[in-house]
């Protein structure tokens, strides 16, 4: 179980990174088919801002649940 945790806590940050690179940095070419979606209007920055804060949210259950894991 402690490989679990530990493999979670580091995908955690996976996404903290991911999280922290599209929404404070703007970088929304991580996002797949961004810029030519934006291009075309079916996407906004918006869009992008969401992305960042599902990936924020996702980083924090993961490490919630690694912490519940290792204290079992």
């Amino acid at each position: 179980m402690k490989i679990f945790a530990l493999m979670l806590a580091l995908n955690g940050l996976v996404f903290l990174f991911f999280a922290y690179k599209i929404y404070f940095k703007k970088s929304y070419d991580l996002i797949n088919g961004f810029e030519k979606d934006y291009r075309k209007g079916l996407k906004d920055e918006n869009y992008a801002r969401r992305v960042g804060k599902i990936y924020l949210l996702i980083f924090i259950a993961m490490e919630i649940l690694a912490i519940y894991i290792l204290s079992y």
